[in-house]
């Protein structure tokens, strides 16, 4: 079954640095580089490269970087055909790395801005039943709420409601309440659930609550991730690793588990597989090159009928 992501594409301008800055305060980088980005091109990438049948819906500039994208995602045997081109320059984020891997991410959205909710509904309405769709926080919120509404009764709407500002009132509110599942850091969660400090577990049970999805899933970086639902709360272990650069790990975690659940693989093992993905991620540099394809996790190509499939996505 195919994974639609529908969102930014972004270029990523690395700065690798001993430290993060503090506020007002300038350092010397130790080395930099220019990448691709953007959440929903990343899980896009995560998805296909374990197998997945992939569709990117995203907006780009008519620009060197647009073209460049559009190259990129082809190369990853990404369905690119639902992309528009706009005036305005294809996004950009400025990220800098210290060297424990941590990150600070900005993201100027350009072209991602502008892509049209009755252009994303079109798309969205041909999905067939068991497909995956993945929407989060980059585009106007608006446009993502129309791709839910969108979907058939039968195609899993996956949001991962990053940047959270967003999803506190209103369409995004509202875009919540159309997920079947949630993915998001602790952090974010603890925001949208305004759950008790410090007690992951019960704001997710609080957010599941509140939005009525089937499932919430909380990253929890090198301690793996808490999937709660109808089953209860359940931890998924992550393996230990150095990490080098954390940034996309989040977008890889929420690409493999869209392509597991598209591929029919049973919730908590999709979060298992999305962790060890993720894990793999982080010990090497930027988002979509350090993605692990199918063979670099020993796993069979995430396609329904996969052997790890189960009772369907949670």
């Amino acid at each position: 079954m195919t994974v639609m992501t529908v969102g930014a594409y972004a270029v990523d301008l690395y700065m690798f640095a001993e430290r993060l800055p503090t506020p007002g305060e300038s350092i010397t980088a130790t080395d930099m580089a220019l990448a691709h980005g953007g959440k929903a091109a990343n899980a896009a990438v995560a998805a296909a490269r374990l197998g997945a049948t992939v569709e990117f819906v995203g907006a780009l500039g008519r620009d060197q970087e647009g073209d460049a994208a559009l190259a990129a995602l082809r190369a990853e045997n990404i369905d690119v055909a639902a992309c528009q081109r706009g005036a305005r320059r294809t996004a950009h984020s400025f990220i800098t790395v210290d060297t424990h891997g941590r990150q600070h991410v900005t993201t100027w959205p350009g072209a991602a801005a502008d892509l049209t909710a009755e252009h994303v509904r079109s798309r969205v309405a041909r999905l067939t039943n068991g497909a995956v769709l993945v929407l989060q926080g980059e585009i106007p919120v608006t446009v993502s709420t129309a791709a839910a509404l969108a979907a058939g009764r039968r195609v899993t709407v996956l949001l991962n409601p990053s940047p959270t500002g967003g999803f506190t009132g209103g369409a995004g509110a509202e875009l919540m309440r159309r997920a079947d599942v949630l993915v998001l850091n602790a952090d974010e969660c603890g925001q949208l659930s305004e759950g008790p400090g410090g007690d992951i577990a019960s704001s997710a049970v609080i957010l599941r609550q509140r939005v009525r999805a089937r499932a919430v899933v909380v990253t929890l970086g090198e301690r793996g991730a808490l999937v709660v639902d109808e089953s209860g709360t359940t931890a998924v272990q992550a393996p230990p690793v150095t990490p080098v650069d954390s940034t996309g790990a989040g977008d890889c975690f929420t690409g493999v588990l869209a392509a597991a659940l598209a591929a029919g693989v049973e919730l908590v093992a999709g979060a298992a597989l999305a962790c060890r993905a993720a894990a793999v991620s982080v010990t090497r540099r930027f988002c979509m090159p350090s993605y692990p394809t199918a063979a670099d996790l020993a796993v069979a190509p995430l396609r329904p009928g996969h052997p790890a499939a189960g009772h369907g996505g949670g």
